[in-house]
């Protein structure tokens, strides 16, 4: 596994730039990645400004570069161009400071009238320190970051999207190999299959839900850390099932229940892969496990969904889920959102 050292330019705590590489540590870290910050705003700023680039703390920081297999340059964007620190620290790095190293750039600014500073700004930078390969990089609009008090941070679907799409990109790179790339599903090609929750299939969709859950959530806890619900829960012997969709040979959505009570299974672990979201495979996932659910005999579906995720709201609602809360009310106000669904008498009948 690789060395990954991450370089935060942003000069406010908190920080949109510093949740977007936030978002992309963990997934770096989900990987089996190390992961080595470097930030700026810690550095003394009176080295910083002399160029005094035998100080402790910036000799310091140029060692993690200078040992790292690869790095991640994060800035904001002021007056259409990069940080102002960044350009302080750079340039007190030695002439081939990236040399031979894979570097991903990423940028966040308020107007996407600064989209191109990482190509024609940041870009060069990067290539004249040595940088080997340089990904995409990418640029988020501040309005598509919603911070929230005590930690956590939603990012739109128009800004996590591309961020998993570069990142995987990036980390295909660190490890000589290509990235999958984001394809229409045909649903009738799709495979429905069961399995046990610590089968390997299951992985990719645990650790991405890991990575969701405490990026949107901030803090750490059983439930973002998926240990709230022991894994034997999902056995079909407890009364549970744990069901993948395949297609093309890849695990491309997932889902589970347990039991809840005699009469309800409850739905847990919902995903589907960002390269394969809006295409209806969260709806596809339900019914698989709605058909699971009325085989084993139960009367009705309950779920919840927390607060910080608009979008699983929304599939639920689509998919016949009736909303056990105000609608109307701040979902932060309310905490875990539950619904139920009473499972169709032909489905029933079917099983």
């Amino acid at each position: 596994m690789a060395i990954i050292a991450t370089i935060s330019s942003s000069l406010s705590v908190p920080s949109r730039t510093d949740a977007v590489l936030d978002y992309v540590t963990k997934r770096l870290i989900s990987h089996g990645h190390t992961v080595t910050p470097i930030v700026l705003r810690d550095l003394p700023a009176e080295p910083l400004l002399h160029g005094q680039a035998d100080h402790p703390a910036i000799a310091a920081a140029a060692a993690v570069l200078e040992t790292a297999d690869a790095v991640v340059v994060t800035t904001p964007v002021y007056k259409a161009a990069y940080s102002g620190l960044l350009k302080v620290f750079l340039d007190l790095l030695p002439q081939y400071a990236l040399k031979g190293k894979t570097v991903l750039p990423l940028a966040t600014g308020g107007t996407p009238a600064h989209v191109l500073v990482i190509d024609y700004a940041l870009r060069p930078v990067l290539t004249s320190l040595g940088a080997g390969a340089i990904g995409q990089g990418w640029f988020v609009l501040s309005s598509h970051i919603q911070l929230y008090d005590g930690g956590g941070v939603l990012l739109d679907a128009a800004a996590s999207a591309p961020l998993y799409q570069v990142t995987e990109a990036f980390l295909a790179t660190v490890a000589g190999g290509t990235a999958e790339e984001s394809t229409p599903v045909q649903i009738g090609a799709v495979e429905a299959v069961r399995v046990r929750p610590e089968d390997p299939e299951t992985a990719p969709l645990l650790a991405d839900l890991v990575v969701e859950y405490s990026t949107r959530y901030g803090r750490t806890n059983e439930n973002t850390q998926l240990t709230e619900v022991p894994p034997s829960d999902f056995h079909a012997e407890q009364g549970g099932a744990f069901v993948l969709l395949r297609y093309g040979g890849r695990t491309v959505a997932g889902g589970a229940i347990r039991r809840y009570d005699n009469e309800t299974a409850e739905v847990k672990r919902m995903w589907t892969s960002h390269l394969h979201r809006r295409q209806g495979l969260g709806r596809r996932v339900l019914a698989e496990l709605e058909a699971v659910a009325a085989d084993l005999g139960y009367r009705r579906l309950y779920l919840t969904t927390g607060p910080r995720q608009p979008e699983a709201a929304g599939l639920y609602l689509a998919a016949g889920f009736q909303p056990q809360f105000d609608t109307e009310a701040d979902p932060e106000s309310i905490g875990p959102l539950p619904f139920r669904k009473e499972i169709p008498v032909a489905l029933k009948v079917a099983s």
